[in-house]
């Protein structure tokens, strides 16, 4: 995750204030398709790290398993629920991930079954593809 300074306040005044993002190299492969997420509820006793790959039931979120249905999307942040709580969160519907930076349940031994998590899930278009290099140097 990088940190830097944003300007908040007036252009051309010196006023500056941290914050953290993810860059676009951090997690998106490519630019297209466009990214969107969709709104979910999450039930009790979820935790669960930014961008895992989930599968949804219509009440919460769960970590998807290889082999158990379709997974529904990538979570677009990290997400925490202890017993009796519920929130929503952002869940991306669409888009082109670096595999590296997804979280995958450990049913998800190989590369191939990762770029293939979401091959003919309909109504969602995520792309999955490895990094090009292994050195962070040359990304």
């Amino acid at each position: 995750m990088a940190v830097t300074k944003l300007t908040l306040r007036d252009p051309g005044i010196a006023a500056y204030e941290e914050g953290s993002f993810i860059g676009p190299d951090e997690h998106l492969f490519a630019s297209a398709p466009q990214v969107t997420t969709t709104n979910v509820k999450v039930g009790e006793n979820v935790d669960l790290p930014i961008f895992s790959v989930v599968a949804y039931d219509g009440n919460t979120i769960t970590l998807h398993q290889h082999g158990t249905g379709e997974p529904y999307g990538i979570l677009a942040s990290p997400v925490k629920t202890g017993p009796g709580q519920s929130t929503n969160v952002d869940v991306f519907r669409t888009g082109h991930f670096v595999m590296e930076a997804l979280n995958f349940d450990p049913t998800y031994d190989t590369d191939e079954k990762k770029k293939a998590a979401f091959d003919n899930v309909p109504n969602t278009t995520i792309y999955i593809s490895p990094r090009r290099y292994k050195d962070e140097a040359l990304i």
